[in-house]
């Protein structure tokens, strides 16, 4: 479903041109059909890079993308559009419209790129909004919501465009402990139900009980990659040992 082959991405000073920073070093793996993949590895070490090069919001120095076997045309604006209505993508930030309800941000994107009916839209916002819990709310205003519930509608918002693949860049990173569960059941219950997920995450039980494969990064570079299991319990590189010895 999802093929990186190669990539890499460095990024410049602005001042003299000069590579200040190699985000990503040779980055090949695979994305299967529902398979739910988490990126661990320390800040810094390419994963949000990486997540932003397969919803082209960074362009790869060098490496092809393919999604469905079509390679990603950076500069095919067309092909991009239409790329982007299979990617669901939740970031850190929640990136809510402050001005608009919860059911309006829902609804919007549906209606004005995927030209649903408004009708619809609001009735499949709806039934998103009480598979999380939230179906009180959808009248509501953002400021008006906890981060987790923020977070939540924000999780709705992408599953809105009916999207195959789900982008996850450390979503719970911005939210207060109490608030993390609530998100990481939602992303739960998507992976049961056989959504193809790709999730960066600092939440290590997480990625040890939801992902099919795990992924340790530093420095740009796949240092090790296998199941839960093998990361997590017998993990044979001393980088990922060392990694894993200071957040487990």
């Amino acid at each position: 479903m999802i093929k990186l082959c190669n990539i890499k991405k460095q990024f410049k000073s602005r001042n003299d041109s000069k590579i200040i920073t190699k985000a990503l070093n040779d980055v090949s793996f695979e994305v299967q059909d529902k398979e739910v993949i988490c990126l661990i590895g320390p800040s810094g070490s390419g994963k949000s890079t990486l997540l932003r090069c397969i919803n082209a919001l960074e362009i790869p120095d060098e490496g092809q993308i393919y999604i469905d076997d079509k390679i990603i045309d950076y500069h095919n604006e067309k092909q991009l559009e239409e790329m982007r209505k299979t990617l669901g993508c939740v970031f850190q930030q929640f990136n809510l419209f402050p001005h608009k309800t919860v059911k309006e941000n829902i609804t919007l994107a549906p209606i004005e790129v995927l030209h649903m009916d408004p009708k619809k839209a609001e009735a499949n916002a709806i039934e998103l909004l009480k598979k999380v819990g939230l179906e009180s709310k959808a009248d509501v205003y953002p400021n008006q919501l906890s981060g987790g519930q923020k977070q939540r509608v924000a999780i709705v918002r992408a599953l809105a465009m009916n999207p195959r693949i789900m982008l996850f860049d450390e979503p719970t990173s911005a939210l207060d402990p109490e608030m993390v569960k609530e998100v990481l059941d939602v992303m739960k219950d998507l992976s049961k139900s056989g959504m193809t997920m790709v999730v960066v995450t600092h939440e290590m039980g997480f990625a040890k009980e939801v992902s099919n494969r795990v992924i340790f990064m530093d420095e740009g570079k796949i240092v090790e990659e296998g199941t839960p299991d093998q990361i997590f319990n017998h993990p044979s590189k001393q980088r990922t040992i060392d990694f894993l010895s200071k957040v487990m």
